[in-house]
């Protein structure tokens, strides 16, 4: 029992010597961890700050290490009372390995030495996963607005579907910025979280499209314009839409509209304006084929008609013009008619002409 007592004893005068040391100086850190460290990446170092807490000027006399592999560097001039000064211990990973502890002794003409420690694991450098950047999450720069992607592809979509693409933002500056929508589609609407993006503050942007227009049927490509930081930016977008046969019986599509075409290739030969060429489209089905709509893949390709019903049985026939005023070389192009019979819903005629010199 004496010597437990003896031994508490010389703790308490131990801890006691401690705080009246800790009570002229103390520092940022007495401990420091660099964690994992790479035995490639060069040294790194750590600033432990050491405040002059007496009335007197406070001046570091030596500060020792116990391994090559570190070095260290401080104020050397004397330190008024209430300031600061530092004690900068560099490490070099070179030829380390494993987990280490390593001490620094400073000495002070306040008190006696004190022991500050820096510790860490040295590793392989190549086992080191490191942390990405900021730029390397968001690669996509518009100014300091950076987007992990701009890409809104809504891939496929159906008929009264509704999907939303959730674009990841960062402000990467020291100012809010501001986003606001200036131009979206009537089948588009854009959800901003939030709308004022705090200094280097992460933020998403929700891009909704439902589409309820049969006129959109088919491949779909346009854009929406937002206004950033009072910036106009572009952000293109496409979509495929078609009908959700999914949700069809087997005994509607067996008695589904479906369509043949005339032609699977339609050549205008050496043209000029004013020709047409004319595609049948009749209906072998027991059920109305409704033809949703009517595409071409050149704009200088026009329809007659791009909406509208063939009855069970039926014909119906088309004319196809080609204004040769928009048209400067030879024409190879493709028409897609987009109907709802189940088993072929889009329907693809090719297109050529030559242009008449």
């Amino acid at each position: 029992m004496k010597r437990i007592g003896l031994l508490l004893t010389c703790l308490i005068l131990f801890c006691g010597l401690t705080v009246a040391q800790n009570e002229k100086l103390s520092f940022n850190e007495t401990d420091h961890n660099f964690g994992t460290i790479g035995d490639k990446e060069g040294s790194v170092s750590f600033d432990f700050v050491v405040t002059n807490k007496s009335d007197a000027p406070l001046l570091i006399t030596n500060v020792q290490v116990t391994c090559g592999c570190t070095s260290p560097a401080w104020t050397k001039e004397p330190i008024a009372p209430g300031k600061t000064g530092t004690i900068s211990i560099a490490f070099s990973p070179a030829n380390q390995r494993g987990q280490f502890i390593k001490p620094v002794t400073v000495f002070t003409n306040q008190s006696s030495q004190i022991t500050l420690r820096i510790r860490g694991d040295v590793v392989k450098s190549e086992n080191i996963v490191k942390e990405p950047t900021t730029e390397e999450k968001y690669p996509v720069a518009i100014g300091n607005y950076l987007m992990k992607t701009k890409e809104l592809s809504f891939d496929d979509i159906n008929f009264n579907e509704k999907k939303t693409i959730t674009l990841e933002v960062f402000n990467n500056s020291d100012k809010p910025i501001v986003q606001k929508v200036l131009k979206i589609q009537k089948y588009i609407t854009v959800g901003f979280n939030p709308e004022i993006i705090p200094p280097r503050t992460a933020a998403t942007i929700d891009v909704n499209i439902e589409i309820q227009d049969f006129s959109l049927y088919g491949d779909l490509s346009d854009e929406i314009i937002l206004i950033i930081n009072g910036v106009r930016q572009s952000f293109p977008f496409t979509a495929n839409v078609s009908e959700d046969f999914s949700k069809w019986t087997a005994a509607r599509k067996s008695n589904a509209g479906r369509i043949s075409v005339s032609n699977s290739e339609i050549n205008f030969g050496n043209f000029s304006s004013g020709n047409s060429r004319t595609l049948k489209i009749s209906n072998s089905g027991n059920s109305p084929l409704n033809i949703h709509t009517i595409k071409s893949s050149d704009p200088a390709i026009t329809f007659s008609k791009t909406n509208f019903v063939v009855n069970s049985k039926e014909i119906e026939e088309i004319k196809i013009n080609i204004d040769s005023k928009k048209v400067l070389s030879d024409l190879s192009a493709t028409m897609v008619v987009v109907s709802n019979d189940p088993y072929r819903p889009t329907c693809e005629i090719a297109i050529k002409a030559n242009k008449k010199l």
